[in-house]
């Protein structure tokens, strides 16, 4: 670990003026971050664009700690303005054929939901509960030959409870079925390793636990499934270019990931998610995680004690995201919390905490004291 605790919190100005635990909802941009898209936007004052070299090295270097970040190759990452894109990407580039059939969990997030219905009209849509089940079991009666993805969310967007990956990915590949997941609720709060666990496919968005900004994120593409993809949502800037000057030869896709990045790139948005994964690899995925979990602990204690409906599960793995539902009307301890400048998410009649890793105990116990009023 690179950095005291209290530096930490000193890259955060939202602890000056408010306890934010709402990361599952929008993340905090930290100084550190700021500063590096302050620079980038001089450059474009003073020159209008980053020479040749310097845009190109930025880009393998985000791309460098991006892939760091969950345990992939460098090549096997494309940059994508959202979560939602990422998907759209994954489903239109499996090769299905009319009739075939995509499962998707049901308790989606809306993101996954809107890309599966909207954008694959070839394909039959079956939707499933996964949450509080065996993912195995679920999918062991519904799966046949015509199924060729299934999409879920690695974490539940409302209770927050973990998928259980390993199993699923294990029993998915020896069905020839590609794996497409939603891991915006995951990344940036949970140390994951794509190369533990046979994902197909990972889309994130960076606004939530990758503290933002909002239009940039991500998609993993396994390159075992380089060569068996469509060739969809490619353009210009998905080939190899060595310089900007002569037109008259255009080069061939790139046959890795990158051929999905179709034109000009959100270049502040993609410095931004390098800065603040190389601010969470310097602190390591495994202190974030614990951290988190430790403050998502005293939480949970807190409302034991206030005999709060715990809605996340309390067995299995664990996120960085806890919901409760008070005795009271949430919607007026919701309001509570605001007027103590005490920022979580309402949520289906519940309350949603999702402290990350500059969070500390004393919010938590701050929060619980006035959950107490």
């Amino acid at each position: 670990m690179n950095i005291s605790d209290d530096e930490l919190r000193g890259l955060f100005p939202i602890t000056k003026e408010l306890v934010y635990f709402d990361h599952a909802s929008t993340g905090p941009m930290p100084s550190s971050t700021r500063t590096a898209v302050e620079t980038c936007l001089d450059t474009y004052s003073r020159q209008a664009q980053f020479d040749f070299n310097v845009y190109f090295s930025k880009l393998a270097r985000a791309r460098l700690l991006v892939a760091k970040l969950i345990g992939a190759d460098p090549e096997e990452i494309t940059f994508t303005q959202n979560t939602s894109e990422g998907v759209y990407i994954a489903l239109i580039n499996i090769p299905m054929q009319e009739g075939d059939k995509v499962i998707v969990m049901d308790e989606v997030f809306p993101t996954v939901r809107y890309v599966a219905d909207h954008n694959i009209p070839h394909a039959q849509k079956i939707y499933l509960k996964f949450c509080r089940k065996d993912p195995v079991a679920v999918l062991r009666n519904n799966l046949d030959k015509k199924v060729k993805a299934v999409v879920i969310d690695h974490v539940q967007f409302f209770t927050g409870e973990v998928i259980d990956l390993p199993r699923l990915s294990n029993f998915l590949m020896e069905n020839e079925v590609k794996l497409v997941i939603d891991g915006i609720q995951a990344i940036g709060a949970l140390n994951m390793s794509v190369k533990d666990i046979n994902i197909d496919f990972l889309a994130v968005g960076a606004s939530k636990w990758l503290f933002g900004p909002n239009g940039v994120g991500f998609l993993y593409v396994n390159k075992k499934n380089f060569k068996s993809l469509n060739r969809l949502h490619t353009g210009w800037l998905g080939a190899s270019w060595k310089n900007f000057e002569d037109f008259e030869l255009n080069p061939p896709l790139f046959d890795d990931a990158r051929m999905f990045e179709q034109g000009t790139r959100n270049v502040i948005g993609i410095i931004s998610l390098m800065e603040n994964c190389r601010l969470l690899q310097s602190y390591g995925m495994d202190n974030v995680e614990k951290r988190i979990l430790g403050i998502k602990t005293r939480l949970i204690e807190g409302f034991k004690e206030l005999s709060y409906d715990i809605l996340t599960p309390l067995t299995g793995r664990q996120s960085g995201i806890v919901t409760a539902r008070p005795k009271k009307d949430a919607t007026s301890v919701y309001n509570l919390l605001q007027s103590n400048k005490i920022v979580v998410s309402l949520r289906n009649r519940a309350l949603r905490f999702s402290p990350h890793f500059y969070n500390n105990e004393e919010e938590a116990n701050k929060i619980l004291e006035v959950l107490r009023l």
